[in-house]
């Protein structure tokens, strides 16, 4: 009887270790599911800075300064100086007014930042906008787009992103061989660093070969003046008139903000129930009551002349570039209910007012005397919606349209024999990405890039 007692226990047992060994397995693996990094973006891949801000990060202690009257740059510097990177991200992805230069510097010290915190995935994403910039630029010299894709190219390799890193080393291979605004001194030295960049991800044919050609003459150009880097197409803007309405209304908004954020500097991130209802609700008020304010005064300035109207466009879209992101709950707390119920609908306004903003743009293009300029300007224009779209701000244009129309600015270029770097669409495994590339391989997809 025992005996038999004992062998049910012992099977009892082994069956009860066998059921637990298995649910430690399973939590093991869910857990490993769980903590697996997220992948890392391919070369091809692409995602707008706006749908990649991560609400719940965002630190109460400085997400509000950009409401607070504080000039974008400080706004910024005082988000990395309190290391809310997160903050930053936010800024540089809504801000419309930061100038191509600051905004890629600011995703480089991001990018480096996202992946000393072990974020790789968040810091390829920040050094590939930066590159992003540094191709669809119309203002950038040729010099700092191949900085930046070297830059660029050596945050990606050092995070593990190999693939990305080799088309940014491409593309500064590209500008090396072909810029024509590159000088003779500073073309060596560009293509001896796009060889260590090349060695450094073991593409050693591609780096002898970036080496060989510092070693060759350059022939001497018939007009040399006809090779400089023009100047980039500029919109003229008027000065925009500030309504009391509107003054008194970013006056109210101002301290309503400042006041909310000097209250939330001990609230942790993700805790929007922690915020003081009080001062929500204060500026709350205080925005739509500006809302009501800026309509009111777009409307009673739409009869200005054509410069005045770029100024007042401008207004326009930063305005309800801050509208947007309020009605996305960018700033760690649903600040207007009103708005987030409505985000869909502000989206579409914010895009019409990117497209408004653009046709005053194309105007100015087309009114220029010389044909030649014209497509110069009109490429600069398109360029910028281009960028606008990437960043997700403009939908009034498709990508393939906004290629189209690149595309045949191109034409009417080579044609006029302006030598140039220009933006074309690479497509490989179903994804498209931008890239600049001389007249003789415009065109040429995937056999476009250095073998």
């Amino acid at each position: 009887m025992s005996g038999s007692y004992n062998r049910n226990v012992g099977v009892a047992l082994l069956f009860l270790g066998g059921l637990l060994l298995l649910v430690f397995g399973l939590s093991a693996l869910g857990a490993g599911l769980l903590l697996r990094p997220a992948p890392l973006p391919d070369a091809y891949a692409w995602k707008s800075p706006l749908e990649q801000i991560n609400n719940r990060n965002l630190a109460p202690a400085t997400v509000l300064l950009p409401l607070t009257g504080m000039s974008s740059a400080d706004a910024l510097n005082a988000t990395l100086d309190a290391g809310h990177w997160e903050n930053a991200y936010a800024l540089l992805a809504y801000d419309t007014t930061r100038a191509d230069p600051t905004r890629i510097g600011a995703l480089l010290q991001l990018g480096t930042r996202y992946a000393a915190a072990q974020d790789q995935p968040k810091a390829a994403w920040c050094y590939l906008a930066a590159a992003r910039i540094a191709t669809l630029s119309q203002v950038l010299s040729d010099s700092v787009r191949a900085d930046t894709y070297l830059q660029v190219a050596a945050g990606l390799r050092g995070i593990g992103a190999l693939d990305a890193a080799r088309l940014a080393t491409d593309q500064a291979y590209l500008l090396g061989q072909y810029s024509p605004a590159l000088q003779r001194d500073p073309q060596s030295r560009r293509l001896n660093q796009v060889a260590n960049a090349y060695a450094a991800l073991g593409a050693d044919a591609l780096a002898n070969q970036a080496r060989a050609k510092t070693a060759e003459p350059v022939d001497a150009l018939d007009n040399p003046a006809g090779w400089l880097p023009r100047e980039p197409f500029v919109v003229k803007a008027g000065a925009l008139s500030v309504s009391p309405e509107v003054s008194n209304a970013i006056q109210t908004r101002v301290a309503a903000a400042s006041q909310l954020s000097a209250d939330a500097q001990n609230i942790p991130a993700n805790r929007a129930a922690d915020w003081p209802q009080d001062s929500v609700a204060q500026l709350r008020e205080a925005l739509l009551n500006e809302d009501q304010a800026r309509l009111a005064s777009y409307d009673q300035q739409r009869a200005k002349d054509a410069a005045v109207q770029v100024a007042l466009g401008r207004d326009r879209v930063q305005w309800l570039a801050l509208k947007y992101r309020v009605a996305r709950g960018a700033f760690g707390v649903d600040l207007v209910p009103e708005w987030s119920k409505n985000a869909a609908a502000i989206a579409d306004a914010w895009s019409d007012a990117w497209g408004e903003l653009f046709r005053l743009y194309e105007q100015q293009a087309s009114a220029i005397p010389n044909a030649q300029a014209v497509s110069q300007a009109m490429e600069d224009v398109t360029r910028q919606e281009l960028f606008a779209a990437r960043w997700g701000w403009y939908r009034g244009a498709s990508d393939a349209d906004l290629h189209a129309t690149l595309r045949e600015l191109t034409r009417q270029l080579r044609e006029a024999a302006i030598p140039s770097l220009r933006v074309d669409a690479l497509t490989v495994g179903g994804q498209t990405t931008d890239v600049l590339l001389p007249d003789e391989l415009y065109g040429k997809n995937e056999k476009a890039l250095p073998k």
